[in-house]
């Protein structure tokens, strides 16, 4: 079981002598850490590594390297080369005044005097104990067992044999997770064990991901790879028997991954989401106080999904105070991978964090917060050049030479790079940032304890403002309260829309046939692509996007049609006070759980105040409530639960509902007209007749096998039309007659073109006095004749042509479904 430990055992771990020993024996006593001299938290990424947590690769790693796909690594590698890289890094972190623990040190107790401490050794003792299984081998009948085979099997015994092992032994023990399979024996002993097998961790070597240290303290992450959700435990023990307070913890089914986080000082920290991490744990660290900084800045992966981008530091990193090495190819409004960014700021009446800023391209964000930007190439990426490691004191430990050399040739930045060779490491898909996890920094200043700088006076001012992260339960999420006084933005005139990107559109399976993971990434990314063109599209034509994600446990798989399930209200179009929105009464159980609440808090409000709320028809209670976001949220049972599952007591699929979907509604807002589809199955005449009164609209009902937006498109001075889609002509001419009489220009398609959704095209400034624009995309512009292309340019400014191939292929052909209007 050592034999991987021994490439490592020849080398000399033991502290530098420096001037900086005086220090480190200040903030240490016994192994023990004074609390006095050291706080173990993280204000800003450029301040000094006080103490820093390594694994060494060792046994688990070697395992891994058996089959290095299945356990997430990038290559094959050579184990004892990567010891080797890790220990000169381990080394020049310490030559650097570094305090440097291994996860093995910790628990053995080597390095930190409790070797011999009873209380430590209980610790690991009953780790341990959960980490090893006996199990009787499925060929052995339990009954022919006799009371010794059963001992032999039993709690007892394995806590015998745990007890006589040493704390190396224990270890082993935890990392690798040993089974071990026994049946019978006909000779020799009473049993003989079949099989031993193993859950080693094998990605322990990456330290960043299983916490993330804030400015408010230690936080336990929850991992998005079930081979590596067991590591988060292994770093609690060790925290435990270090001593070192852990503040918070993220619930399922929030995810967050060390490798997203940045703290930027006492007002700002980075935060990622997409592959790795979720907005449901950053929403859980919000609303518990874990992060302690003024603003929060979520940075947001939902166009680009890449392994090989996997967190927000393989693609950035903080190597001065204000300056960030970046991913060249992820900057820029036209990138079809740029990153969007919400901020989020810290109410100090509520202590509560508030949307400020949303969907601003992060290059542009940074700028504007006054990085200077050293842009790196995307082979510099992926030879790991941004995941470096800013150990403060203006030094910057980095893995890629040619990332160095762009970092000096910029002139932005007077930080020492220090060049570590990780080559064999960064195998395992990582390098020095992902490898290490800085539990404790801080400024010169506060180090030293020597000066009394104005920037120490404004650190102590900042931590003594911030209220303690109070004591928590760990699944005391708060998406259900909608308190966000989000800007007011000028609404007059501009297009304002809710989508949500389609990140889990793209199926696992076809059938029963189960496809390729390869091919679903690479499926998802060209779907991303097209999605990403046609948001860019949108941006440029001056839309103010609302963007958000779905994610597997929301379990909806096409929450990209957002439009389905609401529509917006201005006061003016409905003569009321307050600017309004409609939930609609689905009969589709999945798309009622996109009423989700952070979609409802930060999309809708503050505007939205009101709320008419038909789903109550959905369990056959015709009517409708008139409400609130908050109270909405409050009282439905459909909302997102604790442990992220959705629960429909009063919507029940078997209930004798009545429904009405929204894209089986077309309206004329300024004729407060109604064109609906009925079919009783999804748009019930007695929810659109209650509809209609409650809003002021008059209805023009049609009967049809299609949604009403498939075959008739009201534009401002246009409309689409397919006469064929209704089932009786005296429909189709009751139709006709009112969109002649609202002056509009009639095109004509027939069933063939609407069956191929050349109807669902979208406009843009359809709100202001200027003639509007309209998006097809090239499937559909090249599906209408010459004289309806002719007929629709008369009507508009222009058709600006966007390509979506992939995202078609996949049923991405409802285009005004991934579009909801806000009004």
């Amino acid at each position: 079981m050592n034999y991987l430990t021994q490439a490592t055992s020849k080398i000399n771990f033991s502290m530098p002598t420096s001037p900086k020993d005086e220090f480190k024996s200040n903030m240490f006593t016994n192994g023990h850490m004074n609390s006095n001299h050291v706080s173990y938290k993280q204000v800003h990424e450029n301040d000094k590594a006080n103490i820093v947590i390594l694994n060494e690769p060792s046994l688990c790693q070697w395992m891994g390297s058996i089959h290095p796909n299945g356990s997430l690594y990038e290559e094959p590698l050579d184990i004892s080369k990567a010891q080797k890289e890790h220990a000169k890094f381990r080394h020049l972190l310490e030559s650097e005044g570094c305090i440097v623990y291994t996860v093995r040190e910790i628990l053995t107790g080597t390095k930190i005097n409790k070797m011999n401490d009873i209380t430590h050794r209980v610790h690991i003792e009953d780790f341990a104990f959960n980490s090893v299984s006996y199990v009787l081998d499925e060929n052995q009948s339990e009954d022919e067992l006799g009371q010794t085979d059963k001992m032999l099997l039993s709690d007892e015994y394995k806590r015998q044999c745990l007890d006589s092992m040493s704390n190396e032994q224990l270890v082993d023990v935890i990392l690798t997770r040993p089974t071990i399979k026994l049946r019978k024996s006909e000779r020799d002993t009473e049993l003989l064990a079949t099989n031993y097998s193993f859950k080693p961790l094998v990605n322990l070597v990456f330290q960043r991901d299983q916490q993330i240290t804030t400015a408010n303290g230690i936080v336990m992450a929850n991992l998005s790879s079930p081979i590596r959700a067991p590591e988060v435990e292994v770093m609690k023990l060790c925290f435990k028997l270090l001593e070192l307070p852990v503040i918070g913890e993220i619930p399922n089914p929030g995810r967050l991954e060390g490798g997203d986080f940045y703290p930027c000082g006492q007002d700002l920290c980075f935060i990622g989401v997409g592959l790795r991490s979720n907005f449901y744990a950053v929403q859980y660290l919000m609303d518990n106080n874990l992060l302690g900084t003024s603003r929060v800045a979520v940075v947001k992966d939902y166009f680009d999904m890449n392994q090989q981008r996997m967190h927000l530091d393989t693609v950035c990193n903080i190597i001065d105070h204000k300056v960030m090495l970046i991913l060249e190819d992820i900057c820029g409004e036209q990138s079809s991978i740029r990153r969007l960014v919400d901020e989020y700021t810290r109410n100090p009446d509520t202590g509560r964090y508030e949307l400020s800023r949303h969907d601003i391209e992060y290059s542009r964000y940074l700028e504007d917060q006054g990085f200077q930007l050293v842009k790196v190439s995307n082979q510099n990426q992926a030879d790991y050049g941004c995941n470096g490691l800013n150990i403060g004191n203006g030094k910057f430990i980095v893995v890629d030479k040619a990332t160095a050399k762009t970092v000096a040739r910029s002139s932005k930045s007077k930080t020492q790079l220090i060049f570590v060779d990780f080559r064999t490491v960064t195998k395992m898909y990582g390098s020095v940032h992902c490898c290490s996890q800085v539990v404790s920094r801080s400024s010169p200043e506060t180090l030293l304890g020597m000066v009394h700088s104005e920037s120490n006076e404004s650190f102590i001012q900042h931590m003594n403002n911030i209220s303690p992260p109070p004591t928590i339960k760990r699944n005391s999420v708060n998406l259900n309260t909608a308190v966000i006084p989000n800007p007011v933005a000028n609404y007059q005139g501009k297009d304002i829309v809710l989508m949500v990107a389609p990140t889990y559109f793209v199926k696992p399976r076809v059938g029963s046939e189960l496809i390729n993971a390869s091919v679903i990434r690479k499926t998802r990314q060209l779907v991303l692509q097209d999605y990403a063109k046609l948001h860019r599209t949108m941006v440029e034509l001056g839309v103010d996007i609302h963007l958000f994600a779905h994610e597997p446990y929301h379990g909806t798989d096409h929450a990209v049609y957002v439009s389905e399930w609401f529509s917006t209200h201005s006061k003016e179009e409905l003569g009321v006070q307050e600017d309004t929105l409609v939930l609609y009464p689905l009969k589709d159980v999945i798309k009622r759980r996109e009423r989700r609440a952070d979609i409802l808090k930060y999309a809708f409000l503050p505007r939205y105040t009101r709320v008419l709320d038909f789903t109550p028809c959905e369990s056959g209670q015709i009517q409708v409530i008139e409400t609130t976001i908050q109270k909405y949220l409050h009282n439905q049972s459909n909302t997102l639960t604790c442990s992220g599952t959705f629960i429909t007591s009063t919507s029940n699929q078997n209930a004798e509902g009545s429904y009405l979907d929204h894209s089986g509604i077309v309206l004329d807002r300024k004729s407060k007209l109604a064109y609906i589809s009925i079919d009783e199955k999804i748009c019930c005449l007695n929810v659109a007749q209650l509809w209609a009164k409650t809003l002021g609209y008059n209805l023009i009902t049609m009967k049809s096998q299609h949604r009403a937006d498939k075959f008739l498109n009201l534009g401002k001075d246009f409309a689409i039309f397919c006469p064929e889609a209704l089932d009786t002509k005296a429909d189709a001419d009751v139709v006709l007659e009112h969109l002649k009489a609202s002056q509009r220009s009639i095109i004509l398609i027939n069933i063939h073109q609407m069956n191929q959704f050349i109807a669902e095209v979208i406009e843009i400034n359809a709100r202001t006095q200027d003639k509007s624009i309209l998006i097809i995309t090239e499937k559909y512009y090249n599906l209408y004749t010459a004289q309806q292309i002719q007929q629709l340019e008369q009507c508009v400014q222009k058709i600006i042509r966007t390509d979506l191939p992939h995202l078609q292929s996949q049923g991405g052909n409802n285009m005004i479904g991934m579009i909801g209007q806000l009004y």
